[in-house]
């Protein structure tokens, strides 16, 4: 990745100017070799932080799916269930509703509707499937919910009895929950590593810019030591 490379870039920035000696004396702070080392280590921890996020970010997505592993499945076995109790037909229908909106399904498509263009535009047929995970944990909890309301739901059936089936509601809206945590973590190590490495006069890659054109001062555009800054390059990615 271009984070990567230019803390790279900017180690051997800091390298080249250490072989300068004496030579490289900077009045600007900041362009200094002790201030260059303390910003590149800097940078290089918080490479190591977003890198860690990230990893904990995908580890709590994988931990999730499979906590919503056949979730599907679980909630037409609800539904079996309360066939097999014989409970009143409008009961049914309240399952399968729920049933189908865990599964992203519909038993009618819905009307579609105007396009936010302009009313003159065809019509767009209306998005339904509530796939998404919150979505997904909501409509089983609302599932539960009304199965325990009941009075009359009764199985031996260890994962499909009302005190387990409250458990996995809550386990997914923990899941959700720690998911949007670790999310939270990662943008804030990212939006850290872009203020150190791109923003602001004091941004690593807006430092090296300084340096090198201090270099050109000090040696000449057309020294040895101006052609070894032009081999080092940075590349600025686009940040908000």
């Amino acid at each position: 990745m271009s984070h990567a490379k230019n803390v790279v870039s900017y180690s051997r920035l800091v390298d080249i100017c250490t072989g300068y000696g004496g030579t490289y004396n900077p009045g600007r702070p900041t362009l200094q070799l002790k201030a260059m080392r303390a910003l590149l280590k800097e940078a290089q921890s918080s490479l190591q932080h977003v890198s860690q996020m990230r990893h904990a970010y995908n580890s709590m997505v994988n931990n999730r799916s499979d906590a919503f592993d056949k979730l599907e499945v679980q909630a037409q076995r609800i539904v079996g269930t309360l066939l097999s109790l014989q409970v009143p037909r409008h009961t049914i229908q309240d399952a399968r509703y729920y049933s189908r909106l865990i599964a992203g399904r519909r038993a009618t498509p819905r009307p579609p509707v105007l396009s936010e263009d302009s009313e003159e535009q065809p019509l767009k047929a209306r998005g339904f499937a509530q796939l998404s995970y919150v979505a997904k944990a909501s409509n089983f909890s609302k599932l539960v919910q009304m199965v325990e309301a009941l009075g009359v739901y009764v199985t031996h059936e260890p994962d499909l009895m009302i005190p387990a089936l409250k458990e996995k509601a809550a386990h997914l809206k923990h899941m959700n929950e720690e998911v949007h945590k670790a999310q939270v973590a990662l943008k804030n190590a990212m939006m850290q590593r872009d203020r150190l490495m791109y923003k602001g006069k004091g941004a690593m890659i807006n430092n090296a810019s300084a340096i090198k054109h201090y270099v050109r001062v000090v040696f000449g555009t057309r020294s040895t030591e101006a052609d070894q800054m032009t081999d080092v390059s940075f590349t600025k990615p686009s940040v908000k």
